[in-house]
């Protein structure tokens, strides 16, 4: 099963176990993710690749060590990956290093599938604080 299908089944698991009245009100849908972080240009040629599950809705759970922390900044990013900004940036050194990051699964019901190649894991921190951090 891809990523993106243990992502899905585990939102579809995380909202069946919610009651039916705390899901009325909420127009959001589900949100959750599976993110992979590694040392390469590709996913598939990626060393040290790390994979956890990242479930912002209906409450931060999974297996991300900041699981709050990084729902918290991606909502502050209304979910746009594209938006996520890091700690204040940092000079970074001119050395190519790839860094390789995805992303895919739900946030608020929409199909999210995000893959994202840094210069080096410096270049990767200014980009995310939480959510790419594990």
């Amino acid at each position: 099963m891809t990523g993106a299908g243990v992502a899905a089944v585990a939102a579809l698991a995380v909202v069946s176990a919610v009651p039916a009245q705390a899901r009325a009100g909420d127009n959001a849908g589900p949100s959750a993710l599976t993110l992979t972080a590694g040392d390469s240009e590709s996913l598939d040629a990626a060393t040290n690749q790390r994979t956890v599950l990242l479930i912002c809705s209906p409450a931060p759970l999974g297996t991300h060590p900041q699981a709050s922390q990084a729902c918290d900044e991606l909502s502050a990013a209304g979910g746009d990956f594209g938006q996520l900004r890091g700690a204040p940036m940092r000079f970074c050194q001119n050395l190519y290093q790839p860094v390789i990051v995805a992303a895919d699964g739900v946030w608020n019901g929409v199909p999210v599938s995000y893959h994202r190649t840094f210069a080096n894991s410096c270049m990767e921190k200014n980009g995310s604080k939480y959510v790419f951090a594990f």
